[in-house]
């Protein structure tokens, strides 16, 4: 299935536990693209050859051609050659024509498929890299928010450990207060024992 510009700006990648894209789906997304620019590169090598062979052709036309103006004729019927090399002369040029549109033509496919793959590659590099902040920015309030609250938990903990402090030396001194009157209870009254 061909991959389109569309395709390329609207595929999303699953993240994984650590926060990263999945390198399975990224990896299979580049290998798609690769096949489809490999195919490219062979289309583009193939349209070269066919230029090489029609450039081939024209030359071995102009070769043909000059070899029979070269050649003395058997008779001397100047109408026949002055046809025959303007015949020769409208076939090499409708060759060279065809093989300059030919070159023309497979330079522009050549042109626009580099300029397609640039333009995506540069809409995958942005999208990716729009991605990347987004997921960093989520990540870098996701760790404030859990530093805050960790602050807030500490800080109650502290009121917390302050409270039972106090409280527990209030009830020591309480303790040691009532432990002062049943002495002094005791030692004031000899006279129960």
């Amino acid at each position: 299935m061909a991959i389109s510009v569309r395709d390329i700006q609207e595929k999303e990648f699953g993240t994984q536990a650590s926060g990263g894209y999945n390198i399975e789906q990224v990896d299979d997304f580049l290998d798609e693209i690769s096949e489809q620019m490999a195919a490219l590169v062979r289309e583009n090598l193939e349209l070269n050859k066919q230029i090489k062979a029609l450039e081939a052709d024209v030359k071995a036309a102009q070769l043909a051609a000059e070899a029979a103006e070269a050649k003395t004729p058997d008779y001397n019927e100047k109408s026949y050659f002055a046809n025959l090399q303007n015949a020769m002369r409208e076939s090499l040029i409708g060759a060279q024509r065809i093989a300059d549109e030919t070159m023309e033509e497979a330079n522009r496919k050549a042109q626009k498929t580099v300029g397609d793959a640039q333009v995506q590659a540069d809409q995958i590099t942005v999208s990716a890299k729009e991605k990347a902040d987004a997921l960093l920015s989520q990540a870098q309030q996701e760790a404030d928010q859990l530093t805050a609250d960790a602050q807030g938990r500490l800080d109650t903990l502290e009121k917390k450990y302050e409270a039972l402090k106090t409280a527990a030396a209030n009830y020591k001194a309480e303790f040691n207060r009532i432990l002062d009157q049943q002495a002094t209870a005791l030692r004031e009254s000899t006279g129960l024992f």
